[in-house]
């Protein structure tokens, strides 16, 4: 094994830590600063904004059920190290198009596709890496730290981002680049995960099947991989396509004012997920809080639809983002316990489909609507449809009185 993976190595979750932080912060960097080149440098429309929010998403339905079985079969330390490496290429290319004067709709597009897909290699890879790191019967307690230090990640990472208007796009690409770099540094300190027993791997889709049939035959994974399936259709949509063009159409609003409303949705999933850190222990019915949390997104949609003042809109995005600290962390921590070693990666690549390749489908959806039936339709008919799912799987499932139990 490597000699310099951890400078502790009874304790390598500091550095799981730390390189967690160098992607994310990056990543809501992104966030903030793709929409605004779309919207406000470039001045697109609902639909064509709806596509390149797409673009970003897209690429996860193929490459994350693909990244999770790589992960499954491979060394995840190892592919990690490599994804990072080339996730610093898309946005250095960008910051070249932009300096030499060249920015147009095809080139985000292009950047879009990129970055999505190494995002997708990355996220399944990085989650099979938790339970290597986490002290033994520290689960649900890592699960939480880590999603903190996600959304804080990209809290950090939007805060830059609103700087757009004043220094323009490319020293936030640099900064983009230089981070996602020097989390090869952490990387590189982490454990080997143990090796799986030597088996006969089955072909691509069967493999993908199999972990499939694994969340289908989970009583607990299933009812939860589906509300997640949801909120990336019709939460992660709207959240990505309708609310820029909100911010711009009915605020007169620009990089600032959406890195504000950014700001305010994950300082409070920051703010939900430590809660759950110093409650993880004690919190076993995680499907009733998922249910709840993901309810109460309903509403705040509908409310959002209203279009109240920019104040208010900002403070619905702070309970939004509530909701969604509690919905991830509490989903995470169900399908990270429940799943089997040898099938981890595959089922948490699954979980990050429900976010990450609903939410390209949303935001197509939601960019049309917008585009022929305005703003508040755009928000109005994905609540109602969360509502109906939500009714149906607390219905054909035990959501609601299901135990998680590390």
């Amino acid at each position: 094994m490597d000699q310099a993976k951890s400078p502790d190595p009874h304790n390598p979750f500091p550095a799981y830590l730390a390189g967690l932080a160098t992607w994310f912060v990056p990543l809501g960097i992104q966030m903030v600063l793709f929409p605004w080149l779309v919207a406000v440098v470039l001045r697109m429309d609902a639909f064509a904004v709806g596509v390149a929010q797409a673009a970003v998403m897209a690429p996860s339905l193929l490459f994350l059920p693909l990244g999770g079985l790589v992960a499954d079969r491979g060394n995840p330390r190892q592919l990690l190290l490599r994804y990072h490496l080339l996730y610093a290429a898309p946005p250095l290319a960008l910051a070249v198009v932009l300096w030499t004067g060249g920015l147009s709709y095809p080139l985000l597009i292009a950047y879009g596709i990129a970055a999505g897909a190494i995002g997708a290699f990355a996220i399944p890879t990085r989650d099979a890496l938790l339970p290597v790191v986490a002290r033994k019967g520290a689960l649900p307690r890592a699960v939480a730290l880590a999603t903190a230090l996600q959304f804080g990640g990209q809290l950090v990472g939007i805060a830059f981002a609103s700087t757009a208007d004043r220094f323009g796009a490319v020293p936030l690409l640099v900064l983009h680049a230089a981070m996602v770099l020097a989390g090869c540094f952490f990387v590189r300190r982490l454990p080997d995960p143990p090796p799986h027993p030597p088996v006969e791997h089955p072909g691509f889709w069967r493999s993908v099947g199999e972990g499939v049939s694994a969340a289908g035959k989970s009583d607990q994974i299933w009812p939860v991989l589906l509300l997640n399936f949801g909120v990336g259709i019709f939460y992660v949509g709207p959240f990505m396509a309708v609310l820029p063009l909100a911010i711009r159409d009915h605020y007169g609003g620009g990089a600032a004012e959406l890195a504000y409303t950014n700001l305010a949705f994950w300082a409070a999933t920051i703010v939900a997920s430590m809660a759950l850190v110093g409650l993880a222990r004690r919190v076993t019915l995680r499907g009733r809080l998922v249910g709840l949390a993901v309810l109460v997104g309903a509403f705040v949609l509908i409310a959002l639809a209203l279009l109240p003042s920019f104040p208010v809109f900002v403070a619905l995005n702070f309970v939004w983002g509530i909701g969604a600290g509690i919905t991830m962390t509490q989903s995470r921590t169900v399908v990270q316990i429940v799943a089997p070693a040898t099938h981890r990666a595959r089922l948490m690549s699954l979980f990050q489909l429900g976010l990450s390749g609903g939410g390209p489908i949303g935001a197509f959806l939601t960019g049309s609507i917008c585009a022929v039936w305005g703003l508040q339709a755009a928000m109005l008919l994905p609540a109602g449809a969360m509502i109906l799912l939500i009714l149906v799987v607390l219905f054909r499932s035990r959501l609601w009185t299901m135990r998680t139990v590390e």
